[in-house]
């Protein structure tokens, strides 16, 4: 019975190709919400749960996605579910990693591809970092110490590489508690060049990107 669920799921897909990347940055969305308690069960079971689960979402209605609730829908930057580009668009996350994280739609994509991988802290991390330079000085104390706990700490759910000096700094940093949005800056600047030599550059590859930039194509 799964087996044909699944088959059913991928003729869904391959039939509505629009329909796919707004359920990719649906599902993003949904992993990203942290009140939702489904979402470590959900990201450790990526290929068998997520299928189920769209499925049961998809065969109700095909915009039922579109009805979820609005604090399910963001990323970590609390951005609402991006709208598919134009392809010319989407062909501008090519120019540079800093067009792409710009874009609402091409970060959600390109977070869905590093679920997929399980490579997806590097991202994470650097999207955290962004949040917090923005936030008013008496919540940055409280999201410094999150984000230190999360991808920072030796035993961190979502470790990121760092070298022991920066991850030094850091500590030293949050435990001062001193509101200081540069507090993270040397690590962020490590895991956006380490994404833009590895995972970006395997991104600008995929079928999730070439698909929507060169549809002529596919």
């Amino acid at each position: 019975m799964m087996i044909n669920k699944q088959r059913h799921y991928q003729d869904l897909l391959d039939d509505r190709k629009s329909v796919k990347h707004l359920l990719i940055g649906s599902l993003t969305c949904l992993l990203s919400c942290e009140s939702c308690e489904v979402q470590r069960e959900l990201t450790s079971n990526l290929n068998d749960e997520i299928k189920s689960f769209f499925l049961q979402y998809f065969e109700r209605s095909n915009m039922r996605l579109l009805n979820l609730k609005p604090e399910c829908l963001r990323l970590s930057t609390k951005l609402s579910a991006p709208i598919k580009p134009q392809p010319e668009e989407a062909q501008k996350w090519s120019e540079s990693f800093s067009a792409l994280i710009a874009s609402k739609y091409g970060s959600t994509l390109y977070h869905a591809f590093l679920l997929r991988e399980f490579s997806n802290e590097n991202l994470e991390f650097w999207l955290a970092v962004d949040e917090y330079k923005h936030l008013k000085p008496q919540n940055m104390e409280a999201k410094a110490q999150n984000i230190y706990n999360e991808f920072v700490a030796d035993n961190a759910p979502k470790q990121v590489n760092l070298d022991a000096e920066t991850r030094l700094t850091i500590l030293k940093n949050v435990q001062s508690k001193i509101n200081d949005q540069h507090t993270f800056d040397r690590a962020q600047r490590r895991a956006q060049h380490m994404m833009e030599r590895d995972s970006y550059q395997r991104f600008l590859q995929s079928r999730l990107f070439l698909e929507l930039a060169y549809p002529e194509r596919y």
